[in-house]
């Protein structure tokens, strides 16, 4: 199957939550790091504002390619194909500490992995720290009552460096990010894998002291220059493009052109300050052109999984959002079938 799926990203793989996911439409998923069938036992992201600042971590285990085609035909077995999973990168890669060369070992063994399994795109991030503590939830301030998340960068703006972190400037960060991209995107060609990094979210330039490596549309731009390979591109992101104050109708093209979108997350936000302040709303309110993305991501032939990746929180629902996914994905359905051959 080719052109834009629909998707989601699994967080588990319950017989529940498979039929669900395929009920409401959803023909795509992103894979869960582990094989578990245990269904959620706490609310899930966007709606839990963690309280602490989120760090890369420690760098897991190698993926195995025969765990990783366990849990595609278990997602099958549903209808649902599965064509993308999250590639972990660890502390030690964005810091260039002590062990990374074995790190980075352990990156292109679970991209040859994903390859021998069959799926076909790895989404990863690139960063230390990412300023959680700076999101915070509207209770009520939605349509209907609905719950919103918004971020505030005054939130975080003053917090002080992590002492086993300290400063890091945005050029050391991207000697290290091209140190990556050097190795990670030539075991992706030979595997025929997309690598497909996403943009820093929330995008203020930096927390902590430490300076964020893609932060703007121009950083992403230096990313596929970097290392010019159909391996390696970004998640478009119209929703991210939009809190950075750039157009995301033309970032869809600019990158969609080049064949480097491997993925995308599709949300609207409305924005009271570029880069840090904005709420993230329902997909049929805010300030992002989502029906101008849609048409872009047809028009320059991507290919790949969609999914509405943030949600509002709505009344009476689950523990898992299932009221709130079943409206986002209904919303994309219809909004991709819509513009299905229409011009920009």
């Amino acid at each position: 199957m080719t052109g834009i799926r629909v998707g989601m990203r699994l967080g588990e793989l319950s017989e529940g939550t498979l039929r669900f996911y395929r009920q409401i439409g959803v023909e795509a998923v992103e894979l869960p790091q582990r094989y578990s069938t245990d269904p959620p036992a706490r609310p899930v992201a966007p709606l839990l504002p963690p309280a602490e600042q989120q760090r890369a971590g420690a760098q897991p285990p190698p993926y195995k390619a025969e765990d990783l085609r366990r849990m595609r035909e278990r997602a099958e077995e549903f209808g649902l194909e599965a064509i993308q999973i999250m590639l972990p990168v660890g502390e030690s890669l964005s810091l260039g500490r002590p062990g990374r060369e074995q790190d980075m070992e352990s990156v292109c063994r679970s991209i040859e992995a994903a390859g021998k399994a069959g799926i076909g795109a790895m989404r990863y991030t690139f960063r230390s720290l990412r300023p959680n503590p700076g999101y915070y939830l509207q209770e009520g301030a939605g349509r209907g009552g609905a719950t919103l998340r918004a971020f505030d960068y005054d939130r975080v703006r003053d917090h002080p460096p992590l002492d086993d972190i300290g400063r890091q400037t945005k050029e050391q960060m991207w000697e290290r990010l091209t140190w990556f991209l050097e190795r990670a995107v030539p075991a992706a060609e030979a595997t025929g894998v997309r690598l497909a990094v996403h943009p820093s979210d929330p995008p203020p330039p930096a927390y902590r002291g430490v300076e964020q490596p893609l932060a703007t549309l121009a950083d992403m731009k230096r990313l596929i220059e970097t290392v010019d390979s159909p391996s390696n591109c970004i998640i478009g992101h119209p929703g991210v493009f939009t809190e950075m104050g750039e157009d995301p109708v033309a970032a869809i093209r600019y990158f969609g052109e080049r064949k480097r979108i491997g993925g995308v997350h599709f949300r609207s936000v409305s924005v009271q300050v570029p880069y840090e302040k904005y709420i993230e709303t329902f997909h049929d309110e805010g300030d992002t052109d989502l029906v101008g993305a849609m048409r872009a991501f047809h028009e320059v032939g991507f290919s790949g999984l969609l999914e509405p990746d943030h949600t509002a929180g709505m009344s009476n629902d689950s523990v898992d959002h299932k009221l709130a996914w079943a409206q986002a994905v209904g919303y994309v359905l219809g909004l991709r079938n819509a513009t299905a051959g229409a011009s920009v």
